[in-house]
């Protein structure tokens, strides 16, 4: 809906968000309830199958990043839901904000609060799971070979005990930045398909990911040089590298958040 010609202002911005999170706030808990089961059922699962040794920090920081990867995909497609029936679209589109403020809002809540809420729920399971583990372990007969510093907490961003075995900061970061660019394909898309938008979404990005991973293998391009800026040495000198890996961790992210942008300003009421 127009709202003048000023694109951005913070009273509506903060109109907007407190409406949307007096309208969403339930559905996000009910996602955060479900993310939370599904974890607790995986870690009964992988601790009863390996006897309680599948809590080292590695196994935690696979455990973290799959879990982020799959329900941020997830809690990004349905963030413009209600576009996506009769019934609610048109209250969506002639709520009184700006493209640009729909916009920001979208990625603020996605990119920055859900993967906030997801650590501080991953932290509040895995702790006293991991206190259980190491009680469990500290008992058993193998004491001999039980290192406590093996099944440190795993805390995003924050350096191990044990770098050398484990994802450092700047490899994390990677990760979050490929999972923004995700986020941004999963919003993208439930703005460009009218129905069933997160299976088509899904299938488009495996779809790209493999004429990617195709095209890659085509032209000889190494895992080095794809991943130089998160390789643990330093990345080489050649200025092509930094070129392709800027294109790609920088431009791909922001070209396909550009791309919700114009979705949503296509949707947006005259």
């Amino acid at each position: 809906m127009s709202t003048g010609n000023a694109p951005f202002s913070w009273h509506r911005f903060l109109l907007l968000a407190r409406a949307h999170g007096a309208e969403q706030y339930r559905q996000y808990l009910a996602h955060m309830l479900v993310t939370g089961v599904l974890y607790c059922v995986l870690l009964l699962f992988a601790l009863g199958v390996s006897r309680l040794s599948a809590f080292d920090t590695g196994t935690q920081s696979g455990f973290y990043f799959w879990g982020l990867y799959l329900t941020g995909f997830v809690f990004a497609g349905r963030y413009f839901d209600a576009m996506a029936r009769r019934e609610s679209a048109l209250l969506a589109l002639m709520r009184p904000a700006s493209v640009l403020e729909k916009w920001l809002l979208c990625l603020l809540v996605v990119a920055v609060a859900y993967p906030l809420a997801y650590t501080v729920l991953f932290l509040a399971i895995s702790w006293p799971v991991q206190q259980v583990v190491l009680a469990a372990q500290a008992m058993m007969e193998r004491t001999s070979s039980f290192n406590p510093a093996d099944y440190a907490l795993f805390v995003p961003l924050l350096r191990a005990p044990k770098p050398a075995l484990l994802l450092g900061p700047l490899q994390q970061w990677g990760f979050f930045i490929g999972l923004w660019a995700l986020q941004a394909l999963a919003v993208a898309g439930s703005l460009y398909f009218r129905r069933a938008a997160l299976l088509k979404t899904l299938a488009l990005g495996f779809g790209l990911a493999v004429l990617t991973a195709l095209l890659c293998a085509a032209s000889g391009a190494r895992h080095e040089v794809i991943f130089a800026w998160w390789a643990r040495r330093a990345p080489p000198a050649d200025p092509a590298v930094h070129i392709f890996n800027a294109l790609l961790w920088v431009g791909l992210p922001a070209l396909l958040w550009w791309q919700t942008y114009v979705h949503l300003r296509e949707k947006e009421l005259p």
